[in-house]
């Protein structure tokens, strides 16, 4: 049976966690030890706004793609669970080059081809419109080359050269570079994947023609100097565009801290920019977001990266730019020994909101059979953990088609904030992180204010627990927890 996704309001809040922890049980109306509440206010225009939302999603099958186990890479109840609870609408994944002796794979289409028919169908009939999108690590290995050491490391003109004459020894492995000669063959190699969705009745959204352009790894990668990949995209997409006019380029995949740092004078944005027949043949800017322990001040390297890269490169270009990977934040709640918690991915999905003005976020590796570590979301349908909640705060509630509105906050009082209002399914959300570590009152200021909320709270002992209704003047949010103000149809 079909699923409709109707009107929503809905607001989230993030408060970290204390030492020591109070359930907040369903009574919103009261501090605990009788005192009365800090009142933080934030305040509303929904004339200004901002980007429009693409959506939230995550990469890869039920279980990792390496899995040897193929029953293990899909079920009904996972695509379902992902889809119609946790809300994905982008699905990544990995295209890969064929098989060679030197280059083993982890998958192949005939692998993939069960998941994405399965996520196909489990969108289709909940009425979801689920936007697929591909990356490639690694060109096939006959259109790769060898790079010489010689040069310094950086990306940029001045390091490595390419070997035209000999091929890469570590075939799709270890780098390696994609041979200028054969741009058109990679075009059309690119084309043939989207062709693979196209036979499925899949119109594929996007396509990211390098994952990671700066690293050498052990597995399929692809390195390019900055030149060169501004080369690729001037002479390779045109002839995917050919084929495929509609399907969206995402580029360049490479770390926020280098795209929006201070140090970006070598870096593939700063030389896209350029370059104008290479930057005119991409539609979204896409940057991957490994940054420990993101706290989204004014002040904080995060929040500094997200505005650099917005106002250098979306912002003058008109181009919205995607989170297209991330992980390494662990499943307890708050920071422990250095390592960042499930509060602090929710901080770090506000700081992309509010500072970077993304469009799109989407976690690494969604899934795994085998445990739930700091790379994945979930253990299968099994076992969600903590990270899945505070991801299903935004996935959820924060649909397609919704655009950001001005909220403005005061970051003295520790609460940080965004709001969203879709004009179509008529839904307007806040999500607001609070970083003090007691409860507060919430006072919203602005015009057209609703009445009442349906609230749900994820905290340390929480996972999406709807608490009824609160009215706006008595909206006390509990401390070291995400929340949801919902008004409307709540999408389930």
């Amino acid at each position: 049976m079909k699923k409709r996704i109707q009107c929503i309001l809905i607001i989230i809040l993030i408060i970290p966690l204390a030492a020591s922890c109070k359930s907040t049980g369903t009574d919103n109306n009261h501090h605990e030890n009788g005192d009365e509440p800090k009142v933080v206010a934030v305040s509303i225009d929904k004339n200004i706004t901002h980007q429009l939302i693409d959506g939230f999603g995550l990469f890869g099958a039920r279980s990792v793609w390496w899995d040897g186990n193929r029953n293990h890479l899909f079920s009904d109840e996972w695509a379902r669970m992902i889809i119609e609870d946790l809300g994905v609408t982008i699905w990544r994944n990995e295209y890969y080059p064929p098989q060679t002796p030197i280059s083993p794979q982890d998958a192949d289409w005939e692998k993939q081809q069960p998941v994405v028919e399965g996520l196909a169908r489990a969108a289709g009939e909940a009425g979801v419109d689920l936007k697929m999108i591909f990356s490639v690590w690694s060109p096939p290995e006959v259109m790769k080359i060898a790079i010489s050491e010689s040069g310094n490391h950086l990306p940029g003109p001045g390091g490595k050269t390419r070997e035209v004459d000999v091929p890469h020894p570590g075939g799709t492995k270890w780098g390696g570079t994609l041979n200028p000669e054969m741009f058109e063959d990679f075009g059309n190699w690119l084309a043939d994947g989207v062709a693979l969705y196209e036979e499925l009745g899949i119109d594929l959204y996007a396509i990211s023609p390098q994952n990671e352009p700066l690293f050498e790894q052990f597995y399929n990668s692809c390195f390019y100097r900055t030149d060169w990949f501004a080369e690729m995209l001037e002479h390779s997409i045109p002839v995917v565009k050919n084929r495929y006019p509609d399907v969206k380029i995402f580029a360049s995949e490479n770390m926020l801290g280098m795209e929006g740092g201070t140090d970006r004078q070598w870096f593939y944005h700063t030389e896209l920019m350029k370059h104008e027949n290479a930057l005119d043949q991409i539609d979204i800017w896409a940057i991957h977001g490994y940054l420990d322990g993101v706290h989204p001040t004014e002040s904080s390297t995060a929040a500094r990266n997200w505005r650099n890269h917005y106002t250098e490169f979306s912002k003058p270009t008109g181009k919205p730019v995607w989170m297209t990977e991330t992980s390494g934040y662990h499943d307890h709640w708050l920071t422990e020994g250095g390592r960042s918690g499930a509060l602090d991915l929710g901080l770090a999905i506000h700081a992309a909101l509010h500072h970077g003005n993304v469009s799109a976020w989407l976690w690494w590796q969604g899934s795994d059979a085998g445990t739930l570590n700091e790379y994945n979301l979930m253990q299968t349908e099994t076992n969600p953990g903590k990270r899945y909640h505070v991801s299903k705060h935004f996935y959820r509630y924060i649909r397609p088609g919704a655009v950001r509105v001005e909220l403005n906050y005061n970051d003295s009082d520790g609460v940080f904030a965004t709001a969203f209002y879709h004009e179509e399914m008529e839904t307007f959300t806040i999500v607001a992180i609070n970083t003090n570590n007691e409860p507060v009152l919430l006072q919203i200021e602005g015009s057209n204010l609703l009445e009442s909320y349906q609230m749900i709270v994820t905290n340390s002992t929480q996972n999406a627990v709807n608490v009824g209704m609160v009215s706006p003047n008595e909206i006390i949010i509990p401390e070291e927890s995400i929340v949801t103000l919902v008004k409307g149809n709540v999408y389930e």
